[in-house]
């Protein structure tokens, strides 16, 4: 450097030597040698120490560490990839601790509440949102993008710093290719990814260069691309490759990145390598980067990993032959599902597998419209990737496999391409495979990419002029038509133009007409004003007013008539020019009025074939014919008004005095052809009349006036205010009412109304209608209709009572306790009629005599609804019992043929009011069939009740009343059932005992069973899990069972025994107990010989006498005397509320059974 004045430098220019030296080697840009100012060089060493100064504070907080995060991380993980995230957050700048656990150098693997604050700042310093501290996909996403983790250059983790306004930023992808060995000749192989930010302002990136290194050539490169790391997609082609430099270049702009967001950029090579010669790419400096940004800043330079080449030949790498398949040159728009193009692919070597297929169409039919639904299909039928719905608008379509498609060596597999052509008409189209690079293969041994052989131009196509299609459209009418309808639509008709505009010339037609007599020519009787219209409101020709009057053919109206006119909308020489705008669906119907006067029985119409009857608007030639289409086949309903009996009213029963009885019920209906109205209707009474007040309902809404005294044999007719309407297709329920008369007598089943006729017009026609019969289509007026058959009962018929099957089984319940369940009883009734219940007496028999009520606000439930009633309180009932009375006169219960359940629920009066008696056993029951009040719902007549019997009949499930209650259940956790290791202590059952928060409890004896298979003499103990002691004041030798004993004759239970822990539980407390054991001497399961099964349980045991450890004879249980060893049963668990001793617990809940153990 030369210095044009010679002055004496300051002495801080010493100082910045260091910081000369350091900006130079990061690539900082020096003048060449030449006459510099001393101002100038002053201005320089300014700049240098600034630069100093930034570099000196960046790195104030520690340097960053790079990470690998594959899962979620939040408050609680413990993984090595926590302790990462707070080396990170500590080298960044967001301190997880100032000391101890978490801070710099004593990183933890535990993600704590101060590693959670720390990410919480980081995401918010980040945009990331919520900032709540719980780092996962989108923390990770953000990471990888943006993290200033200011790494050493080359080592994969250096992601780029903030980028400045306008500015951009470079960096090393945390997720950049780890080293590896490459296959010579592999191709696709990524080397290195690159993470490009955006400030505030989209950049767009012209150029690249990358820089080799490695003992590598620049001929060791075959081919080189840029593919954009979130889509997979192609980016660029390297435009130059020199002196180890690795251009793209587009002037026009290889990416853009959007403002504020991230692009991971991927570069792939396909090698020509030398065995072991090895290779790396890179950014050397922000200069290698050219684009709109303002600034590029970056950590230069940033390199790939090594790829070290490496060359085989046993098998050598696979290879893939692409060859063109020739298919059809020419369709007709419209076409779905066309054979568009075929390939076939060969691999050789190795297995290949496909990953990705992209496709190019580069004829001259518009890409992004005229083909569509394109798929990939083998020969064999299997598709590969997902059917594009479009190409692109530059003719590309993307097929990605996943998994990926296998070709197995040596085999070949052909490749169709399908699509519908939909447009195009005079264009070509033509599907390519045009780079090799469209093809993305990897050899599946070595798992390196590959390339096929060459290219592939499939077939040009010609596509032709357009179709039209002519089908039955899914809601062309179905059913009646009726005589008089005017504009009713007898056939609809889906018709599609494909490809291009159509213009439809004539349409010709057909009716058929089913003849009532011989011969039907003359259609001016059956139908008129003929006429064709379309769902966009376009009439299509013109109103035929009358067809033919001689039809050539018996019940055929046809295109081709003797007899004018012709049954046809325009003609071959007059043409209606009806047009359809291409790839566009209409939907034709057929109208025409049918006359009253019309006696065909049937209808049906078609389309006929048409001969060069439309013409595409583009490709201007006429395509051919449209095709025939048969409509459905319509009934002419001569009976459109009908009657029938209603099938879900059956055989029924009356009683004398009922009120509003149905006694007959019919079926109305109208055909399919139009609605009728109906504005009366007539019922004929029974010769034997019993009734008053007779009215009708018509879906259960009043029609017409009541008539109080009806008179037998007599025809009743009511009419409504307004008509009522039956819909097309649909009915309507005439019931009929009336009141029993209190001097009705026992007829038998008998039939007591017949419907006999309406009067009704049509909805649509306004004519009158004549109501017929269904069953033999004649009018009602002449044969009747029936209706149901009923039976008039004098007697209320019986009501029998039951226990129900859901009623709890005998349980103990505590003093105190609200809505207890304490009976459900099954009420049935019979066919007769409903039962009307007004009161019930429950009586509650005790165990012993002289004991308290124990129970009040006793209330009954019908479906879990309380039943309202007046209750009377508890009445003693001699001596050993108590009763209740409910009346239900105002809103009695009702008891239907089927049956209800009735519950009866109530409280337990509480220790403090004296009103309980401990240990207090109540059945409740309905003890007499005078203790149930039952009428006929519908009347007033006495019902007879059935059950009862005085004793047992009705009872329920005992329930015993208790201070407080003993809960005990078996807990399996972290017992292992299979595979069980013998043991000393082994743990082999753990009970747990609770007790109710009402009071405590005292549990004075345990007795437990051994159960199993190739068991032995085994030494138990019962072992407090809180303090691993023996429990309470049980034996802590243990009990030996399985012995044989002679103590007492006969030999007593040497599988049971009974300990005695005397252990006081206090209110509400639970007690975890353990089962314990010597299982040493047990038999192991080896091979598919299975070894000792060993199950304890609870349940009530066995007196006798069995071996303690130590060595002496102890009685096994205190509830028996000693005298004689007399059998007795011992109660599974025999504890005291503190009033009653020797209570066990509920027998529903025994046995209480431990694991199944298997050793």
């Amino acid at each position: 450097m030369f210095i044009s004045k010679r002055e004496s430098l300051p002495i801080g220019l010493i100082a910045v030597g260091v910081a000369m030296a350091l900006v130079l080697s990061l690539s900082l840009v020096v003048p060449k040698a030449g006459a510099v100012t001393i101002e100038e060089l002053l201005a320089q060493i300014q700049a240098l120490q600034a630069q100093l100064t930034t570099l000196q504070g960046s790195s104030s907080s520690g340097t960053a560490t790079a990470c690998t995060f594959t899962r979620s991380l939040f408050l609680g993980v413990r993984d090595a990839q926590v302790k990462c995230l707070q080396q990170y957050l500590n080298g960044a700048g967001y301190t997880v601790a100032a000391s101890g656990a978490g801070s710099v150098g004593s990183e933890t693997t535990f993600f704590g509440p101060a590693t959670k604050a720390a990410v919480a700042k980081w995401q918010a310093a980040n945009a990331v949102s919520p900032a709540a501290g719980y780092f996962g996909a989108i923390s990770r996403a953000k990471y990888s993008a943006v993290a200033s983790v200011p790494g050493t250059p080359g080592i994969p983790g250096t992601p780029a710093p903030v980028p400045a306004a306008g500015g951009l930023s470079v960096g090393l992808s945390v997720t950049t290719p780890a080293s590896r060995s490459i296959v010579v000749g592999a191709a696709n192989m990524p080397f290195g990814k690159w993470t490009f930010t955006a400030g505030s302002g989209a950049v767009t990136v012209n150029t690249l260069k990358f820089t080799r290194s490695g003992i590598s050539a620049d001929a060791e490169v075959s081919n080189a691309e840029l593919y954009d790391v979130a889509t997979g997609e192609y980016i660029a082609q390297y435009t130059g490759l020199g002196s180890g430099v690795l251009t793209f270049a587009n002037s026009g702009g290889l990416f853009t990145v959007n403002a504020g967001q991230s692009k991971e950029v991927e570069l792939r090579l396909k090698n020509s390598g030398s065995n072991n010669h090895t290779m790396v790419w890179s950014l050397n400096a922000a200069a290698d980067v050219t684009s709109n940004a303002t600034s590029v800043a970056g950590t230069f330079p940033m390199a790939s990993n090594a790829m070290t080449f490496v060359s085989v030949s046993d098998p050598a790498i696979a290879t893939l032959t692409s060859t063109a398949v020739t298919t059809g040159s020419t369709v007709n728009a419209g076409t779905m599902g066309y054979l568009a193009g075929s390939f076939t692919l060969q691999a050789a070597n190795s297995a290949v597998l496909l990953d990705r297929i992209v496709l190019t169409q580069n004829g001259s039919i518009i890409s992004g419209t005229d083909v569509t639904n394109i798929k990939l299909v083998t020969t064999g039928g299997t598709q590969i990737g997902s059917t594009l719905p479009n190409l692109k608008a530059d003719g590309t379509g993307t097929f990605v496999m996943s998994p990926a498609y296998e070709i197995p060596s040596g085999q070949t597999i052909q490749v169709n391409v399908y699509a519908d052509v939909v447009a195009g008409v005079n264009r070509t189209l033509i599907f390519n495979v045009l780079n090799l690079r469209d093809i993305q293969a990897k050899d599946k041994t070595y798992s390196v990419g590959i390339t096929p052989s060459a290219s592939v131009t499939m077939t040009t196509i010609t596509v032709g002029a357009g179709t039209l299609t002519l089908t039955l459209d899914s809601s062309s009418p179905t059913g009646n038509l009726a005589p008089g309808q005017t504009n009713v639509t007898v056939a609809k008709f889906k018709v599609v133009a494909y490809g291009e505009q159509i213009k439809v010339l004539y349409i010709p037609f057909r009716i058929y007409m089913t003849p009532t007599a011989t011969v039907l020519k003359d259609f001016t009787d059956e139908i008129d004003n003929i006429y064709l219209v379309d769902d966009a409101g376009n009439q299509i020709g013109t109103t035929i007013t009358a067809p033919s009057a001689a039809t050539d053919a018996n019940g055929y109206w046809d295109d081709a008539e003797t007899t004018d006119p012709d049954a046809t909308f325009g003609t071959s020489s007059s043409n209606i020019n009806y047009l359809i705008p291409a790839n566009t669906t209409r939907i034709w119907s057929l109208k025409m009025d049918i006359l009253s006067t019309a006696d065909g029985t049937g209808l049906t119409a078609n389309l006929q074939a048409g001969t060069n009857n439309y013409q595409g608007q583009i490709s201007n030639v006429s395509t051919g014919d449209t095709s025939a289409v048969t409509a459905n086949a319509l009934t002419i309903a001569s009976n459109p008004f009908t009657a029938v009996i209603n099938s879900s009213l059956g055989v029924g029963n009356l009683t004398k005095d009922q009120q509003k009885a149905k006694i007959g019920s019919f079926m109305l209906s109208a055909s399919s052809a139009e609605g009728i109205n109906v504005s009366t209707i007539t019922v004929l009474s029974s010769t034997t009349f019993p009734f008053a007040n007779l009215f009708v309902k018509v879906n259960g809404v009043d029609f017409g006036s009541v008539t109080p005294s009806p008179a037998a044999a007599t025809n009743h007719t009511f009419a409504g205010t307004s008509p009522v309407n039956i819909p097309i297709g649909g009915n309507v329920a005439v019931d009929v009412y009336a009141d029993v008369l209190s001097e009705a007598t026992n007829l038998g089943s008998a039939v007591y109304v017949k419907l006999y006729n309406a009067s009704a017009v049509g909805a649509t026609t306004a004519t009158s209608q004549t109501l017929y019969g269904t069953a033999d289509s004649a009018a009602v007026s002449t044969t009747n209709i029936s209706g149901q058959r009923f039976t008039v009962n004098i007697t209320g018929g019986t009501l029998t009572i039951a226990k129900d099957s859901s009623s709890p089984p005998a349980y103990q319940v505590v003093m105190g306790k609200t809505n207890q369940t304490l009976a459900i009883w099954r009420l049935t009734g019979d066919t007769v009629s409903d039962k009307s219940i007004t009161d019930i007496t429950v009586t509650a028999s005790t165990s012993l005599p002289s004991i308290n009520s124990s129970f009040s606000n006793l209330q009954f439930y019908k479906g879990g609804v309380a039943v309202t009633g007046s209750t009377a309180p508890a009445v003693a009932s001699g001596t050993t019992g108590w009763t209740y009375t409910f009346s239900f006169a105002n809103a009695p219960i009702v008891v239907p043929e089927n049956g209800i359940a009735l519950e009866l629920r109530g409280d337990v009066a509480s220790s403090a009011s004296g009103g309980s008696t401990s240990n207090g056993q109540y059945i409740f029951r309905i003890e007499s069939p005078d203790d149930v009040t039952a009428l006929s719902s519908s009347g007033s007549l006495s019902v007879t009740v059935s059950g009862p019997n005085g004793n047992t009949g009705t009872d329920v499930n005992k329930i015993t009343v208790l201070k407080t209650k003993l809960t005990v259940t078996s807990d399996a956790t972290g017992i292992l059932t299979s595979g069980h290791a013998a043991d000393s202590n082994d743990t082999v059952a753990v009970f747990v005992f609770t007790a109710d928060p009402a009071a405590s409890i005292t549990i004075n004896t345990v007795g437990i069973k051994m159960a199993g298979a190739t068991l032995a003499t085994l030494t138990f103990k019962l072992i407090d899990a809180d303090t691993n002691t023996a429990w309470g004041s049980t034996i802590s030798a243990g009990l030996a069972l399985g012995l044989s004993t002679t103590n007492g004759t006969p030999t007593y239970g040497t599988t049971t025994a009974l300990f005695n822990p005397a252990f006081s539980l206090s209110a509400g407390a639970t007690k975890r107990v353990k089962v314990q054991a010597d299982t040493t001497g047990l038999t192991a399961t080896t091979g598919s010989t299975n070894g000792t099964l060993l199950q304890i349980s609870l349940n009530d045991v066995t007196s006798g006498r069995a071996s303690v450890s130590d060595g002496t004879n102890q009685a096994m249980m205190a509830c028996a005397a000693e005298s004689g060893l007399a059998v007795n049963t011992c109660n599974a668990i025999g504890w005291n509320d503190g009033t009653t001793g020797s209570l066990n617990l509920e027998a529903k809940v025994l046995p209480i059974s431990g694991p199944s153990i298997r050793y």
